[in-house]
């Protein structure tokens, strides 16, 4: 607190489940002493989605920070929407699978129906793919970049795609 010099932390979270009793112990403790506004756990694989589970089984985070992209689609199965069900925010991470998912997609270039929703590049086509879903409550776009962040904004306008333009998306991304 005292390296912020704040009175407060608006979100503190346990880092990929790690050491969770006795860290969860202290977070939700945090919170009771007003030092954090909200609590929460992240996994950045879906091989921590069993343990994510178990935990939500017993416990009422305020936020998931979870592993989702257009690529790596498995949280749209189980987390996102139980997260939903139980109003829990959640933040995304690995968008673009750390980049990876831009050195997979190389020279290709976006396709001319993304533009049926605003779509102009593969940062944006990756975020409009996500954006959409109810259960996000906010996207962590992994970029220092002033250009990366502003074309990643960029995806928050425009129209988004349906359900429909939605698989089509994740279509082309499984061929590629």
């Amino acid at each position: 607190m005292i390296r912020y010099r704040r009175d407060s932390i608006d979100l503190l979270q346990v880092f990929s489940l790690t050491d969770l009793d006795t860290q969860w112990a202290n977070l939700k403790d945090f919170r009771e002493e007003g030092a954090v506004r909200y609590i929460g756990v992240t996994v950045a694989n879906s091989r921590l989605y069993g343990s994510l589970t178990q935990f939500l089984e017993r416990e009422q985070p305020d936020f998931v920070q979870i592993n989702y992209s257009i690529s790596e689609r498995e949280a749209e199965q189980r987390m996102l929407p139980m997260l939903m069900d139980r109003g829990i925010g959640v933040i995304i991470n690995r968008p673009f699978m750390n980049g990876d998912l831009f050195g997979k997609l190389g020279d290709t270039p976006v396709p001319e129906w993304a533009a049926e929703f605003d779509c102009r590049t593969w940062a944006e086509f990756c975020l409009k793919y996500i954006l959409p879903h109810p259960a996000i409550t906010c996207v962590l776009t992994e970029t220092s970049n002033p250009a990366h962040m502003e074309e990643n904004a960029r995806a928050a306008f425009g129209r988004m795609p349906d359900e429909g333009e939605r698989r089509r998306m994740a279509g082309l991304i499984d061929g590629v």
